[in-house]
């Protein structure tokens, strides 16, 4: 039986080669069977589940009777304000007056160094008695000659030099004459007079500083009437009253206010804000209500038709603004371009685009689209 065993041989390479294609073909026919099993799954209708519809909140809107009332803050300045500064050039020698000081007519506000005027001024009297001499000699000489030509102790051509310098000593003196007085003058405008009553608005040197002549040393406020002045938008321009009903109030106490009438407005927008200056003339001023106070200008516009939406109802199409309207038949989105009049904090003001009746998108319209199909939400009108 030893025998037996040690004459058995190990299995030969022919044999399990064998075996490992019966595997081969075993794993092949396992992979066509799951394949023809996902194909048969694939072919399976599948079931599209509908995208549910956005709901949307809106409201039904109507048109209403309003009466507008624009409001601007501006400021109270002088209804005349005049810039003050020295005819002659020169050093400041003392400004004698600050912002805000009150100044009356006649007052000297400043004065330059007067030594210059001083110096022209006697160079111009010593001229002049220089010419009063000369045209004293002449007159002497040409009264001598007058009496000598009948006799013909001189000749003809002979008085007409005399007279001719007679003449030109005259002429001299009159130039001498005004040169006196343009100095006067000069040692005259070395003091800066104020030409009114009025308030110093505002100071533009210093002692010691060099000047020009004309150069703006002071801002003189008249006395008298004030005016307040706004900065208002285009479209407020627009409406053209005739008579506008305008209420200037302080800022600080609203309950401090009074009425004024239109004054100007600036034919050109401001390059940088693109708004009009208005100045209006304030009617009976209350004492509070003086230069430099900040103030409210209230302006009525006329009772017109418009729309009133929420603020969140506000979308855009290009540069234009718009709103999203609910089709009534299809529930689809519309975007309708508007005509707004004026905003306010919570409110857009529209005078066209939106019919009686239309169900507006009043949130969440940024993420909606025109064309797409929504629902309303219970109580959204």
């Amino acid at each position: 039986m030893i025998c037996r065993i040690c004459q058995q041989r190990p299995p030969s390479i022919a044999g399990r080669f064998s075996r490992y294609r019966v595997w081969r073909q075993w794993l092949g026919l396992w992979i066509l069977i799951s394949g023809l099993t996902a194909c048969y799954d694939d072919a399976r209708p599948v079931t599209v589940e509908p995208k549910p519809v956005r709901p949307v909140k809106t409201m039904v809107v109507s048109s209403v009777k309003t009466t507008p009332v624009v409001t601007q803050v501006g400021d109270i300045e002088a209804y005349q304000q005049t810039l003050l500064g020295f005819r002659i050039a020169g050093r400041i020698l003392e400004r004698r007056f600050d912002v805000g000081d009150l100044v009356h007519q006649g007052a000297v506000l400043a004065t330059l160094d007067p030594s210059n005027a001083n110096n022209a001024l006697k160079q111009a009297n010593a001229e002049l008695d220089n010419a009063k001499s000369a045209a004293t000699l002449a007159r002497r000489t040409l009264a001598r000659m007058k009496k000598l030509l009948p006799n013909g102790a001189i000749s003809r051509s002979r008085y007409d030099e005399a007279k001719s310098d007679w003449q030109a000593a005259a002429s001299q003196l009159e130039r001498a004459q005004a040169a006196v007085k343009d100095a006067q003058d000069n040692l005259q405008f070395t003091h800066l007079i104020a030409p009114q009553d009025g308030v110093i608005s505002e100071t533009n040197a210093n002692p010691g500083q060099v000047v020009s002549a004309g150069q703006q040393v002071f801002k003189l406020a008249y006395n008298g009437q004030l005016d307040a002045v706004f900065e208002v938008p285009e479209q407020v321009l627009q409406t053209r009253i005739e008579d506008p009903q305008i209420t200037v109030s302080l800022l600080s106490n609203p309950e401090i206010k009074t009425r004024a009438k239109l004054r100007d407005i600036t034919p050109q927008a401001d390059p940088y804000t693109r708004t009009y200056r208005v100045r209006v003339t304030l009617v009976d001023p209350p004492e509070l209500m003086g230069l430099g106070a900040i103030v409210k200008g209230q302006l009525q516009l006329p009772t017109i038709d418009q729309v009133i939406v929420p603020k969140a109802a506000l979308t855009r199409q290009g540069d234009q603004p718009a709103v999203y309207v609910v089709d009534g038949q299809s529930n689809a989105l519309r975007l309708k371009l508007i005509s707004v009049t004026r905003y306010s904090d919570d409110a857009l003001y529209i005078s066209s685009g939106l019919d009686a009746g239309d169900q507006v998108v009043i949130a969440g319209v940024n993420q909606l689209r025109p064309g797409l199909k929504v629902r309303l939400m219970q109580g959204g009108e």
